[in-house]
């Protein structure tokens, strides 16, 4: 039953444009909880990996009344940027070829976003 729920919840995300900010106690909701201990905070960000959901801050808060952002790992736009930069701030990066990649997707990204910007002020 709970694998149900974390589909339900990956899709309303998805419906949302890849992102939804809620509450702790949102998520204990789907897991039939009503405290956010150590054990389910950390059942929840297993569930959410495994959902390729991603959320920010990177650790659930055990405060139910904090908010939380969750995102589609492979979400469009700068749904994809937030998980990039995400994955590039997370500690000891390596260099290399796929760091390199995802940099400059980020560039990239942060290059067509910054075209539209430019697109709709010149347009008003």
């Amino acid at each position: 039953m709970t694998d149900a729920r974390w589909n339900g919840y990956a899709r309303l995300i998805e419906a949302s444009g890849g992102y939804h900010v809620t509450k702790v106690h949102e998520l204990l909701t789907v897991v039939g909880k009503q405290a956010a201990g150590a054990r389910v905070v950390a059942g929840i960000e297993q569930e959410l990996a495994a959902h390729n959901i991603g959320c920010l801050p990177p650790r659930i808060p055990r405060d139910q009344n904090a908010y939380v952002l969750l995102y589609k790992q492979d979400g469009p736009g700068v749904v994809a940027l937030l998980h990039l930069v995400r994955q590039l701030s997370g500690g000891d990066i390596p260099t290399g070829s796929a760091t390199t990649r995802r940099i400059m997707t980020v560039a990239s990204l942060l290059q067509q976003n910054q075209t539209v910007a430019e697109g709709n002020a010149a347009s008003a």
